[in-house]
């Protein structure tokens, strides 16, 4: 599913390009498709996703009475992405909920993550993916991802620190990480 979006996420950070860095992450995705997902995900936990008017837009959704958090991307109506690092356990939640709505539950586990930052994230962002800029992420905790070919592409402020989440195929992270190398990111080791 492609979406077409003219903003994205401005880094404003670090000064010293030694701490441009980037790291293979296991989060995943869960992809939800119907036209009651936003009732599947009120039922879950009392709220509202007014906030989601934008597609890309997302919001972090705890559910502190089982222990599983998640970013939820607004897509559509009928269309929402998660990132999680708790798949499996959520993904069984989910499909429990599911059973009352007309809502299908589409785990991604054929998708990888890949966690980048530093000073040149944004120039690396832009290139790599010819992404738009001119969104700047506030000193709160958002995120806002764009599908973009064969990636799904994440911008998130946490703290007022910014940084950028690609979720693709292994082999399309597998260049994507030869690129990052190439522009002088630096590894670090496997995120949790």
């Amino acid at each position: 599913m492609a979406i077409q979006s003219l903003f994205f996420a401005r880094h404003h950070g670090a000064v010293d390009a030694s701490t441009n860095t980037f790291v293979n992450a296991h989060e995943q995705i869960i992809d939800l498709g119907g036209s009651e997902v936003l009732l599947l995900l009120q039922s879950l936990k009392s709220s509202t996703l007014n906030w989601a008017t934008k597609s890309g837009m997302a919001v972090r959704y705890d559910l502190t009475d089982i222990g599983v958090s998640f970013d939820v991307f607004f897509l559509s109506d009928t269309a929402l992405r998660i990132v999680t690092n708790d798949a499996p356990k959520l993904t069984a939640i989910l499909i429990e909920a599911s059973e009352q709505f007309d809502v299908d539950v589409m785990p991604r586990p054929e998708l990888a993550s890949l966690h980048f930052s530093g000073p040149d994230a944004e120039e690396f962002l832009s290139t790599q993916f010819s992404l738009y800029m001119g969104m700047a992420l506030g000193q709160v905790t958002q995120h806002y991802g764009v599908q973009c070919d064969a990636c799904f592409v994440v911008a998130s402020a946490d703290n007022g620190e910014q940084y950028y989440r690609v979720f693709a195929h292994p082999h399309t992270l597998n260049t994507l990480t030869n690129s990052l190398t190439g522009a002088r990111f630096n590894p670090q080791a496997d995120a949790a």
